[in-house]
């Protein structure tokens, strides 16, 4: 059987979780074509040159048993607009034209892609956070996906792979996607990178980390409501005068709040509401952080927090909890699937919540040693190797196959 991937989230500048989830999937199927068990094309465009490391990338793929590498030169713009509105040219007849027609197309992401009709292809949804909160979204942003039509999207594909529970009931209740079509398959973690570390100091003098932190780590939008953490972090300080710089003489005891992430829509509200607060100073923002590194933070922070509007599935946890890190995450959307037992819940519109958590955590170290353990044995149910085996399970499925 040929299988082609649209590699496509590869090309972005700044890899975000869509990126990783794309990357350790590819890899994955180019690992199970190298046995022989399937073929595996792996499809691209980028008129620009690729970046070094994703062209040593492709090169390793390309020479692997069983794999083809096909990359088009085409302006995307030019390429994205006639596919969207002309619906030309055909991927899997451009395809064609270079090896023999293969069987499903894998579509990691929502893209721009026009297929024949009888092509039948498999289409991954990460979540459906535009329908459900359109207001954290961007003009441009909502333009984009305007254009690509989701609904239809995911309407057309033979089958669905979701990422959560969460996100398959969203697929059914705004798109009315039959659930029969649908398969859960959960991202897996790098467990070869995130695990605890017990030597952080080399970390902590990188980015110059102070002693007692609590920590959080994303994009820096609205959507990820740090706004919330923020005052629910100054609420904590005033709370407890002994956390803060005015109220003792030790450094070991003064709390700070490290927030980690790139920026993202609207990051310049979130910092004129940090430059608002009382405790400002015990504040940090970290954003040139590499994935190496992140494992050292994680594992050198007091807690971790998450209190996102809305995630489709949500790393960060998962990475935190990996890494010995109790976690507190919002009672929201995919989150209390993913964590389990191995989180602290709080309402993410309620500010009191929050800082009422972290408190909860800094002082009872009984619940803190609790989540630490569950939050180990909640992660080892997450694996790329399960991912990717459940994936060429659906692809494999007779009567998927037979329809």
């Amino acid at each position: 059987m040929r299988i082609a991937i649209d590699i496509t989230p590869l090309l972005e500048k700044q890899w975000g979780g869509v990126s990783w989830y794309s990357f350790y999937i590819t890899k994955g199927l180019v690992e199970y074509a190298a046995r022989g068990q399937l073929r595996v094309v792996l499809f691209y465009n980028q008129r620009k040159r690729l970046p070094d490391n994703i062209s040593i990338l492709l090169k390793e793929w390309k020479n692997a048993p069983n794999v083809y590498v096909v990359g088009f030169r085409m302006p995307n713009k030019i390429l994205n607009f006639s596919m969207s509105f002309l619906r030309f040219p055909y991927l899997d007849e451009l395809i064609e034209l270079k090896i023999k027609e293969v069987d499903y197309w894998i579509l990691l992401n929502l893209s721009f892609i026009a297929l024949t009709a009888n092509t039948k292809y498999i289409a991954v949804c990460h979540d459906l956070s535009f329908e459900i909160l359109p207001e954290f979204f961007t003009m441009r942003q909502r333009l984009w996906h305007h254009l690509i039509n989701p609904r239809r999207f995911y309407q057309n594909a033979h089958h669905v792979i979701a990422v959560s529970e969460n996100t398959k009931q969203d697929l059914v209740d705004l798109y009315a996607i039959d659930p029969e079509r649908i398969d859960v398959v959960y991202p897996g973690m790098d467990h070869g990178l995130f695990y605890q570390r017990d030597d952080t100091r080399a970390v902590r003098e990188k980015y110059h980390l102070p002693e007692n932190f609590i920590l959080s780590v994303g994009t820096i939008e609205p959507r990820k409501n740090y706004e919330t953490l923020l005052e629910a972090f100054d609420m904590l300080l005033s709370r407890s005068p002994i956390l803060t710089k005015e109220g003792t003489k030790g450094k070991f005891d003064i709390m700070n709040l490290v927030i980690v992430g790139a920026e993202g829509w609207k990051y310049d509200r979130i910092y004129r509401f940090w430059n608002r607060m009382k405790h400002k100073s015990q504040v940090r923002f970290l954003f040139n952080v590499t994935r190496e590194d992140l494992p050292y933070i994680y594992s050198a922070a007091r807690l971790f927090v998450y209190p996102s509007f809305y995630e489709g599935f949500g790393f960060p946890p998962l990475e935190a909890a990996a890494c010995g890190t109790p976690v507190i995450v919002s009672h929201s959307s995919s989150l209390p699937e993913i964590m389990g037992d191995a989180a602290l819940y709080i309402d993410p519109f309620n500010i009191a919540d929050l800082a009422r958590a972290m408190e909860r955590l800094l002082s009872d170290s009984a619940l803190c040693d609790t989540l630490q353990t569950q939050g180990k044995e909640k992660v080892r149910t997450f694996t790329w190797n399960k991912a990717v085996h459940t994936l060429t399970d659906i692809i494999n499925d007779y009567n998927f196959i037979a329809s």
